[in-house]
C-alpha cells in the first residue's frame, strides 16, 4: 500500500476533493462483504467523484489468466445489449480489451473505430478505460462513459489511477478471504470428525457433510432445527443439557460416549466448546466428536498383543531386551533375569551397557543403540554381533547380540535379542582343536605317502655317492702303492745303484692298476659325488620348506616358490607318469597367507592329477601325461590353476568332490580328506575361492583365487595355525 499512499498525498496535495472519495473507497476494502458487492459500491463511489464529469454508467470486468478475456463483473446504468455483448471480451478485443492488453488506460472521445462492439441505437459518449493492475499482472478494466467529445484530463486520470490502485487492493484481499474460506470449509468438509454449530437457542446453523450424512440430509438442510428432530426424546434432551452447560459456563466438555442412532451403537469421542464472538462472548456451541469404535479395538489389541508379547518373551530361552533412546531399559523378560543375575525391578531404567564389558564390547554396544534410535535403524538394523557381558556386573561371559530397530509412540528403540553363547564357544574352540589335529594328520599322512619317494629321490644319489666313494678308495690305494714304488726308486737313482729292477717293477705297478684309466674315472666320480649331494641336498631343502610349521598367523610368501617346492617333494608321485609344464608369471607379488598350509592345498592338487593320470595309463590310454601349473595376477586377487590329462571329474560328483571324506579312489588309496581340506584352507581360512573345471583337452582344472592383502584375515588364522 505504499505507493497507494504515496499517490493519495499527491492526490491531495493537488486537489482535496478527492479526499473523502478515496477514504469512501478505502473503508470498502476493510469491510467484510462479498467480493462484488465491493466492487458493485466502489463503482458508484468512483462515478458520483463530485470533481470529475464521468457519466453515470460504467463497468467493472475481471481477468481470466487462462483464457486471457475479460468477464463482466458489476455495472452501472449500462446498456441491456451489452450486459450479452459484454459478458467476456478478449484481451485486444474493442476498447476495454486493449487496455487490458497494453496495460495502460485508454481514452477515446467518441464512439470511433476502436469500438468494436457496436449495437443499434447506441448513444454516443466517449470512454476511460482503466487497467486494473498488480505489478505486471492485469486484474481487470474499469469502464467508465464521458460525454460525447469530452477530452482527456489528467486531473481525472490521476484521480482514476489512484482509484484502480484502491480496487487492486480490494481484488487481492477479498480474493485472499475467498481463498482463506475456501480452504477453510474444505478442511472443515474434509476432516474425518463430525463438526456443527448451534446458536444460543440450541438451533443448529450448519455441519459438515459427514455430520449430515449421519443424519441422512444434505448439510444446507440442517439450519434453524434441533435435536428433536433427528434423536430419540432421552438423546435430544441429554444433548440439550451439556449445550446449555457448554454456554453458561464458558467451559468444555471431551469424553468417550456410546451413542445409538437408528438402532446402531457405536463408541464416540465427543467435545463441545462454546463458540464465541468477537467480544468474547459465547455466541453457541461447536461441536465435534468421531467413531472411535476402530481405537478402541485396536487399544484391546494391543493390550492383547503386549500380553501375549510379554507371555512369549518370557517363556523365551534367550533375553529379550528393549533399551529407549537414552540406552535405558525399558523391558527384561524372564530370561535376562537368569542370563544377567538381575531382576527386572533391578534393571527397568537403568543403563544397559553397565552390564556390558568396558572397553570394545561397551563401545560397540553404544555405537549399535545410537545408531539405531538417532537414525531410524537404517544403517544397523538386523545385525548380530558378539560381544562380552558381565553377568552380576562382575563374570565376563560371551553373548551373540541381534539388534533391530522399532517405533513406540513417535520415539525409536532398540529391541536386542541376546543369546549366551559359552558352550558355543567351547564347542567351536573343540571343534578348531579337531581341525587343526586333522590338518597335522593329513599333512603326516602327506608326508608317510611322500616318504617312499622321497627315500627313493635321496637313496638313488646317495647310492652312485657311495660306488664313488668306493671307487676313489680303492684308486687312492692302488695310487699308494705305485707312489711307494717310485720312491723306492728315486731311493735308488740318488743312491747309484742299478734302477733297471725297480723301473720294471714300476711299469708293472702301473699297468696294474691301470693308471690312465683313474686319471680319467677320478675326476669323474667326484663331479658325480658332488652333484649327487647337491642333489640330495636340493631334497631336504625342499622337504623343509614343505614341512615348516610356519608363524602364527600369516607371512608374505612367495607363491611361485611355494609351487616349485611343492613338486619337488612330490617328484617321486609324478615323474613315471606325467611331465609338469609351469607357466608362473613373473611380475606375482608375494601374498599374506599361511604358507605351511598352502603347500598342503598344492601337494593335494599335485599328488590328485598324478593318480588321476596313472588311472588313465592303467586304462592303456595313453603312455605319459602332463601337469600344467600356472600363475597369474588378477586384479587384488592371484590366480593359481592346476591342469592335468587324467580322468577329469565326472559332472554328477562336481558338487560333491569337497565334502568330507568323499573319495573315488580304490580303498587304502585315498580318505577324502585332501580336497575338504584343502577347500576350507582356501575359501575359509584365506577368504579366496577353488573351483573345479572341465579341461577343454580331457582332464580336470582346479583353479585357486587367493587375496593379494591378506591382512583383515591375520586374526582369523592366529587360532588355527598348526
Amino acid at each position: 500500500m505504499s505507493k497507494l499512499q504515496n499517490l493519495n498525498e499527491d492526490t491531495s496535495a493537488s486537489d482535496s476533493a478527492l479526499h473523502p472519495v478515496l477514504v469512501a473507497l478505502l473503508q470498502i476494502r476493510l469491510s467484510n462483504r462479498a467480493l462484488r458487492d465491493c466492487m458493485q459500491e466502489a463503482l458508484r463511489i468512483i462515478l458520483t467523484a463530485p470533481f470529475s464529469e464521468l457519466l453515470p454508467s460504467g463497468a467493472i470486468f475481471l481477468a481470466s489468466r487462462e483464457t486471457r478475456e475479460l468477464q463482466l463483473l458489476v455495472h452501472e446504468n449500462l446498456a441491456k445489449p451489452l450486459h450479452t455483448l459484454c459478458a467476456r471480451v478478449p484481451f485486444g478485443h474493442c476498447l476495454c480489451g486493449r487496455a487490458a492488453a497494453e496495460r495502460q488506460i485508454m481514452h477515446a472521445a467518441c464512439v470511433d473505430e476502436r469500438h468494436e462492439i457496436l449495437f443499434d441505437g447506441i448513444q454516443p459518449h466517449g470512454h476511460y478505460n482503466v487497467p486494473i493492475l498488480s505489478g505486471a499482472r492485469v486484474l481487470g478494466v474499469m469502464v467508465l462513459y464521458l460525454p460525447h467529445g469530452h477530452r482527456r484530463d489528467e486531473r481525472e486520470v490521476r484521480f482514476l489511477e489512484t482509484a484502480a490502485l484502491v480496487l487492486t487492493s480490494i481484488i487481492e484481499r477479498k480474493r485472499f478471504e475467498e481463498q482463506q474460506e475456501s480452504h477453510y470449509q474444505s478442511l472443515i468438509e474434509n476432516l474425518p470428525q463430525r463438526i456443527f454449530y448451534k446458536d444460543p437457542d440450541l438451533r443448529y446453523v450448519s455441519c459438515n457433510r459427514l455430520y449430515a450424512r449421519d443424519l441422512e440430509i444434505q448439510p444446507g438442510d440442517i439450519g434453524g432445527r434441533c435435536d428433536t428432530d433427528f434423536y430419540s426424546p432421552e438423546q435430544a434432551e441429554q444433548f440439550a443439557r451439556e449445550d446449555r452447560w457448554v454456554i453458561e459456563s464458558g467451559e468444555t466438555i471431551e469424553k468417550d460416549v456410546i451413542r445409538s442412532y437408528r438402532g446402531v451403537e457405536s463408541s464416540y469421542h465427543l467435545l463441545k466448546a462454546p463458540l464465541r464472538g468477537p467480544a468474547g462472548l459465547v455466541m453457541g456451541v461447536f461441536g465435534m466428536y468421531w467413531d472411535n469404535s476402530e481405537e478402541k479395538r485396536a487399544q484391546t489389541a494391543l493390550k492383547e498383543s503386549e500380553e501375549k508379547f510379554s507371555a512369549m518373551a518370557n517363556s523365551a530361552q534367550d533375553a529379550i531386551v528393549m533399551v529407549n533412546q537414552d540406552e535405558e531399559v525399558i523391558f527384561w523378560n524372564m530370561a535376562s533375569e537368569t542370563m544377567f543375575g538381575f531382576q527386572v525391578e533391578d534393571i527397568v531404567g537403568q543403563r544397559l551397557d553397565d552390564w556390558i564389558e568396558p572397553g570394545e564390547s561397551r563401545d560397540e554396544f553404544a555405537r549399535l543403540v545410537a545408531g539405531l534410535t538417532r537414525s531410524r535403524g537404517e544403517h544397523v538394523a538386523g545385525r548380530t554381533v558378539e560381544l562380552t557381558a558381565l553377568r552380576r556386573g562382575v563374570e565376563p561371559f560371551p553373548i551373540e547380540l541381534s539388534i533391530s530397530a522399532l517405533q513406540l509412540k513417535g520415539q525409536w528403540h532398540a529391541i536386542g535379542i541376546i543369546r549366551d553363547i559359552s558352550e558355543r564357544k567351547k564347542a567351536e574352540q573343540q571343534r578348531q582343536l579337531m581341525e587343526v589335529q586333522l590338518r597335522q594328520a593329513q599333512k603326516l599322512e602327506s608326508i608317510g605317502q611322500l616318504a617312499a619317494g622321497i627315500s627313493h629321490e635321496i637313496n638313488t644319489p646317495s647310492q652312485f655317492v657311495g660306488d664313488n666313494i668306493q671307487f676313489l678308495k680303492e684308486a687312492i690305494q692302488d695310487l699308494q702303492r705305485l707312489r711307494a714304488d717310485y720312491r723306492a726308486l728315486v731311493d735308488v737313482v740318488e743312491s747309484g745303484g742299478d734302477p733297471a729292477l725297480l723301473l720294471r717293477q714300476v711299469r708293472e705297478r702301473e699297468e696294474e692298476i691301470d693308471l690312465e684309466f683313474l686319471n680319467e674315472e677320478v675326476p669323474r666320480a667326484i663331479e658325480q659325488s658332488l652333484e649327487g649331494i647337491g642333489r640330495i641336498g636340493k631334497i631336504v631343502r625342499a622337504m623343509k620348506e614343505f614341512s615348516h610349521p610356519g608363524a602364527a598367523g600369516m607371512v608374505e610368501t612367495d607363491i611361485n616358490r611355494a609351487i616349485s617346492t611343492t613338486l619337488e617333494v612330490s617328484r617321486n608321485e609324478w615323474k613315471y607318469v606325467a611331465e609338469p609344464r609351469l607357466d608362473l608369471a613373473e611380475d606375482l607379488p608375494k601374498i599374506l597367507c599361511a604358507p605351511d598350509q598352502l603347500n598342503q592345498v598344492f601337494l593335494n592338487l599335485v599328488v590328485n592329477a598324478a593318480h588321476a593320470i596313472a588311472d588313465v595309463i592303467e586304462q592303456g590310454d595313453a603312455r605319459r601325461g602332463t601337469i600344467d601349473i600356472s600363475t597369474r595376477l588378477l586384479g587384488d586377487q592371484i590366480e593359481i590353476r592346476v591342469s592335468d590329462s587324467g580322468t577329469g571329474v565326472p559332472a554328477g560328483i562336481k558338487e560333491r568332490i569337497f565334502d568330507p571324506f568323499f573319495t573315488t579312489k580304490a580303498v587304502g588309496k585315498g580318505t577324502g580328506q585332501g580336497l575338504c581340506i584343502a577347500y576350507t584352507t582356501v575359501v575359509e581360512h584365506h577368504h579366496g575361492s577353488l573351483r573345479v573345471e572341465d579341461n577343454p583337452s580331457g582332464g580336470a582344472v582346479f583353479v585357486v583365487l587367493l587375496p593379494v592383502d591378506g591382512t583383515e584375515r591375520v586374526g582369523d588364522m592366529a587360532s588355527l595355525s598348526d
